[in-house]
């Protein structure tokens, strides 16, 4: 029986390929962690106002559906933005009104339209907001009364 050494080049080729393998164990788990997140972020969730401030959570949705069946005035605020400046969020919210009340944006949200959406009348609306700078500056359109 004959022993067999590797050479020096066999040897590298050796270390990359473990590398290389580690390497993909660790990307394949990055791959479905990000995966389950774009999930959570796709999926709506549903907030019912019942209370003079409802938050929209973004530790894991980005979509809305709010429920207001109260007439005082209430406050929609904005809150675990992601810090990262070089993202763009994008918030969506399916505003809908069992009765007419007023609500009060907080941040800076500049409207396309010049004013923000406060109905006078029993309806939904369709919000988009948009940042480009960590929710430092909101960029908002909407569409309704529907």
């Amino acid at each position: 029986m004959s022993t067999y050494f590797k050479s020096e080049y066999e040897k590298e080729i050796d270390t990359s390929l473990s590398s290389l393998s580690s390497n993909m164990t660790t990307t394949l788990t990055a791959i479905s962690t990000f995966s389950g997140n774009i999930t959570a972020l796709n999926d709506f969730v549903d907030i019912t106002v019942s209370s003079a401030i409802f938050t929209l959570n973004l530790t894991t949705y980005r979509n809305f559906t709010i429920t207001n069946a109260t007439t005082a005035a209430a406050t929609l605020k904005i809150t675990n933005v992601p810090t990262a400046s070089d993202t763009m969020l994008n918030v969506n919210i399916k505003l809908t009104f069992s009765t007419t009340a007023t609500i009060t944006y907080t941040g800076t949200i500049t409207w396309s339209v010049a004013t923000a959406p406060n109905p006078t009348a029993v309806g939904t609306f369709i919000l988009n907001l948009k940042s480009f700078d960590a929710g430092t500056n909101w960029f908002a359109s909407y569409t309704g009364l529907y």
